[in-house]
């Protein structure tokens, strides 16, 4: 796997991948629950992407404010689950994420995060031969495929692939313009329901529940085309 994301890298493709909804376990598939974050996401060459739940004015879209995604525990969804984050045990901390606050030697994940809620969450059209319908995507992998598309538009503003966005994304996150960028999430944590129960919390700037928080896609895509 680490060798596909190196070749998608050198062909200047930016992989998106979703931390996962098990909050700060891996999903072991019938085994025991492991405090663990989960692969492609833990790849230092992939954009990891947690959970987010938004508010925002439903008429106009206004941003209101936003916590970390917790389905789990509350956040006023019925999708159980929560923003996957935490440190690798297999990957040890790339350069990008050194002197980071909260970080340890071993790689952090998420690096970004989206609205993951699934009331009031993102709209996904759905075709179906000559049918339509609005449908709501919800989880970390509804906040991939949010990023997934702003790394499309920022690879347009470019008029070329950026491939790995991580140096780029951590550069711009520890500049002036952070909180411009990005919507810094500071509230709530990644508690996981179970047999074992972990939790990471979300604070002022990186965290392993949000990362940097979610886009401010008009500030952040610029400034990602220009490198």
């Amino acid at each position: 796997m680490h060798s596909l994301l190196r070749r998608a890298a050198t062909r200047l493709v930016t992989v998106a991948a979703s931390s996962g909804d098990d909050g700060a376990i891996s999903n072991s598939y019938g085994g025991s629950p492991v405090k663990e974050v989960s692969l492609p996401a833990a790849d230092p060459l992939a954009l990891a992407v947690g959970g987010t739940t938004l508010t925002a004015d439903p008429v106009t879209g206004r941003y209101i404010s936003e916590t970390t995604w917790n389905g789990a525990v509350g956040s006023f969804s019925v999708t159980p689950g929560a923003s996957g984050g935490g440190f690798s045990h297999l990957f040890p901390r790339p350069a990008y994420q050194d002197g980071v606050p909260r970080i340890s030697t071993m790689r952090g994940v998420p690096d970004v995060a989206g609205d993951a809620n699934e009331q009031g969450g993102l709209p996904a059209i759905n075709a179906i031969g000559h049918q339509t319908a609005i449908e709501t995507a919800s989880g970390t992998s509804a906040a991939t495929a949010l990023w997934a598309g702003l790394m499309a538009l920022a690879d347009q503003d470019a008029h070329h692939g950026l491939g790995s966005v991580n140096r780029a994304i951590y550069r711009i996150a520890r500049s002036p313009s952070y909180h411009k960028a990005f919507h810094d999430i500071t509230t709530g944590g990644n508690l996981t329901l179970g047999p074992v129960s972990y939790k990471y919390h979300a604070g002022p700037g990186w965290d392993p529940v949000t990362g940097w928080g979610s886009p401010s896609a008009e500030v952040l895509i610029p400034r990602l085309a220009r490198g």
